[in-house]
């Protein structure tokens, strides 16, 4: 594993992130936008699931777009340091906590056939798991 963290961070891409004055803070910019747009959909979407109205679901494919921009950004940020994260124990919790989080939106396409008991379970492990993916986050800084 640390073979293919190494090669990661030899790619000209990772190079040219660690040299460049103004690409890196771009792309960690980028990566925190792509966050906030996740946040911003989930938490009144889950809010309102919380309450039983499943009528903003519609706000799925904004989060969906979020995440796929952090996603993406956070992959950019990722090869720049590749070995160091893979040993850093709040990378590998933050990973840990975003596997299940993802798990959870695969309940998503299906909740209006869940009772409502279960939009709500749905809706409450995401209202817990996306705040401990941020939190985890800002501690790999400060491991």
């Amino acid at each position: 594993m640390n073979e293919i963290a190494a090669a990661l961070e030899a790619t000209a891409l990772a190079q040219h992130l660690k040299a460049s004055r103004w690409t890196y803070p771009l792309v960690n910019a980028g990566h925190i936008l792509g966050l906030a747009v996740l946040i911003g959909a989930v938490v009144p979407m889950d809010l309102r699931l919380l309450r039983g109205d499943a009528t903003v679901l519609w706000l799925r494919r904004y989060a969906a777009g979020g995440l796929v921009i952090a996603v993406t950004f956070g992959a950019m940020l990722f090869i720049t340091q590749a070995t160091d994260y893979l040993s850093n124990r709040w990378f590998l919790a933050k990973m840990s906590v975003l596997a299940l989080a993802l798990a959870n939106i695969a309940a998503h396409p299906r909740l209006s056939e869940l009772p409502p008991d279960g939009r709500q379970l749905v809706a409450l492990l995401s209202l817990s798991l996306w705040p401990i993916v941020l939190v985890l986050g800002r501690m790999i800084a400060f491991a």
